[in-house]
Formats: structure tokens, C-alpha cells, sequence
């Protein structure tokens, strides 16, 4: 059975999509791998500091 995406990750991934942004420069932005970042936006993993700080860079809620 698929995973079902959170709404955080959608918007996530939206958003790069809008800003043609790979993972590799959001990983860059944020500090972090982009193996880590990748698990982030597919909801792999969780980190609430993460994840906030990857809203502000894509300018979308942190509410998952």
C-alpha cells in the first residue's frame, strides 16, 4: 500500500517544483544532506527544527 504524503510534503514538493529547485540546493540552503532533506519532503523522516527550516526557505507553512 502507497504511503500517503502529509500535506507539509505536498506543499513542499510544489513548491520546489515552482521555484525549479532540486533537493541538492534546498539541502544547501537548509544545512543539511540531501539525502536527509530528500527523506524530509517524502516523509521518511521528521524533524520539527527541519522542517521549519525548510518552510522558511520555500515560504510555505510549517503545519504538517
Amino acid at each position: 500500500m502507497p504511503r500517503v504524503l502529509s500535506n507539509w510534503c505536498k506543499q513542499a514538493k510544489i513548491r520546489l517544483i515552482e521555484l525549479d529547485m532540486p533537493i541538492t540546493e534546498l539541502a544547501r540552503k537548509v544545512s543539511l544532506t540531501r539525502e536527509y532533506t530528500s527523506a524530509l519532503v517524502n516523509g521518511r523522516v521528521y524533524s520539527e527544527s527541519a522542517i521549519k527550516a525548510i518552510s522558511d526557505v520555500l515560504n510555505i507553512s510549517d503545519e504538517i
